[in-house]
């Protein structure tokens, strides 16, 4: 049943769904980087109005003058703030959505460049920063067309995700749904997992967002005051989800923006969540495209753990030749129903794989033979039938210390192959 202009204020109700992400998985966290610096109003864009949200909170400006604290404030955050926070990602080896403008991108192509290559997830929020409730109908469906052009270019993909600013227009789920490419969008803040809505006949996937964890609190009106109060929050609302979790599934989003949570005082509250959350069994920090796509195959009962695609091992050795290495046998993206991308691992004894890292976790099963994973924290003994469970980011090789050839079969969870580079120096 739903209420005036199509509302459904009861949601899951006192039955929440019961089913998992893939895995084991029972609290997903979404780290979301809002990136919109230089894209929000401002005289120099030609708009009538700017910015009165600051540092110093929201205060009035006369018209027609040009408020360059207000301007310099936000491009802290492209300057400096942006690069704070992939620091910390990369530091702990985990993943995040990137809610990007697309002009602010078009702007800063090397901060464009640096979240594609660390693996991030690009989700649009939009041709710029602005609220799409004030445009026309065709300015709205003509901004959806160039952000998604937009970031194509300067990321290299297409976005699966949409979110707006503050809020949608009537017509924007409609509009998302219309436009053909997109998977979901977090232009609600109603539930703790998602949800399926019916957009004229179209089943449509929201995951839902957060105003309350959010770095935004820093900048109200009873504002946040140190990184240890955001963390106490933070944590607070972890800890009633993961206990909950333990029945049903739950979700966390987790709002940050470049100028606010990347100042000095203010990112040690982030990173001390994240240090405290991966303490957790069952916890997942994951991109809301992975949980879009998990929550979608899930619906549908178990999901198979593995591809269903067998490469005959002579097949695969042949492919890849004499000595050691590593090759790419299944890519998930290739393969119907598949929850991981699958390779083979083989390494001659008294040979060592290259230093590499990769941008997702990493999963190993020893099929034979024996060495060490040579990692930045020290080396970890392996021997056939041990598992090797190596947290995205993290440098390592394969050291055969063995009389025969060291086998591993080993696997990316998710729905695409990670990037990876090898470490030097």
């Amino acid at each position: 049943m739903t209420g005036p202009g199509g509302r459904d204020v009861v949601g899951y109700g006192p039955t929440p769904p019961t089913r998992r992400w893939l895995g084991d998985d029972r609290l997903a966290i979404s780290l979301v980087v809002n990136y919109e610096e230089g894209s929000e109003r401002s005289l120099p864009a030609g708009d009538a109005t700017q910015e009165s949200l600051t540092e110093w909170g929201a205060y009035p400006f006369p018209d027609g003058v040009r408020n360059l604290a207000m301007e310099s404030m936000y491009e802290y955050g492209s300057r400096v703030g942006v690069w704070r926070i992939l620091d910390v990602l990369r530091r702990h080896g985990v993943p995040a959505t990137f809610f990007a403008c697309a002009q602010a991108f078009e702007m800063a192509p090397a901060v464009a460049e640096a979240v594609s290559a660390a693996g991030h997830e690009v989700c649009s929020h939009g041709w710029r920063w602005e609220e799409v409730f004030g445009l026309s109908e065709e300015e709205e469906r003509e901004h959806i067309r160039m952000a998604v052009e937009s970031l194509e270019r300067t990321t290299g993909s297409r976005p699966v995700g949409w979110y707006c600013r503050y809020g949608p227009s009537e017509r924007t789920r409609r509009l998302v749904v219309e436009e053909g490419g997109f998977l979901y969008d977090s232009d609600s803040y109603a539930d703790d997992v998602p949800y399926e809505v019916d957009v004229d006949g179209t089943s449509h996937l929201v995951v839902p967002y957060t105003a309350d964890t959010n770095d935004i609190q820093f900048w109200l009106a009873d504002p946040l005051a140190t990184s240890e109060q955001f963390f106490t929050y933070l944590k607070d609302a972890f800890d009633t989800l993961y206990r909950e979790s333990a029945q049903a599934p739950r979700m966390m989003s987790v709002g940050l923006h470049c100028r606010i949570i990347g100042r000095p005082a203010r990112i040690a509250g982030l990173e001390r969540f994240v240090e405290y959350a991966s303490g957790f069994d069952g916890v997942v920090f994951t991109t809301r495209e992975r949980i879009a796509r998990s929550w979608r195959a899930s619906a549908d009962g178990p999901v198979p753990a593995s591809p269903v695609t067998v490469i005959p091992r002579a097949e695969a050795t042949a492919r890849a030749g004499e000595g050691s290495w590593a090759t790419m046998l299944v890519d998930a993206d290739t393969v119907p129903h598949a929850t991981s991308t699958l390779g083979l691992s083989h390494v001659l004894p008294g040979e060592s794989t290259a230093l590499i890292r990769h941008t997702t976790e990493e999963v190993c099963l020893v099929v034979a033979g024996s060495g060490v994973l040579r990692t930045d924290l020290g080396d970890v003994a392996f021997t056939t039938g041990d598992t090797l469970h190596i947290p995205a980011g993290r440098p390592h090789a394969i050291v055969n210390t063995g009389d025969v050839p060291a086998e591993m079969v080993f696997s990316f969870p998710g729905a695409r192959r990670p990037r990876t580079e090898e470490v030097t120096g």
